[in-house]
């Protein structure tokens, strides 16, 4: 009868206001060989063709060498 657009439960442009989380982070990089220097990190993101929010978050990060997952976890945490 009547049509309800309005009503639509996904909203493309309030997901991109939100920051990337942990998860879609570990997704962009995927595959990434521990240790591992902050520009692989984003070379490894954007050849995911990873959300730009989460290129310049890693690219943001500390440079140095990164042991594991947890620690690119860690100082992402406190750049927030």
């Amino acid at each position: 009868m009547s049509q309800h657009p309005a009503h639509s439960s996904k909203s493309p442009s309030r997901a991109h206001a939100q920051p990337p989380t942990p998860v879609e982070i570990q997704k962009a990089l995927g595959g990434v060989d521990y240790p591992a220097s902050r520009e692989s990190l984003v070379d490894t993101a954007r050849h995911h063709h990873a959300d730009n929010s989460i290129v310049e978050l890693l690219g943001r990060l500390p440079s140095h060498r990164y042991e594991s997952p947890a620690d690119v976890s860690k100082d992402i945490a406190r750049l927030r």
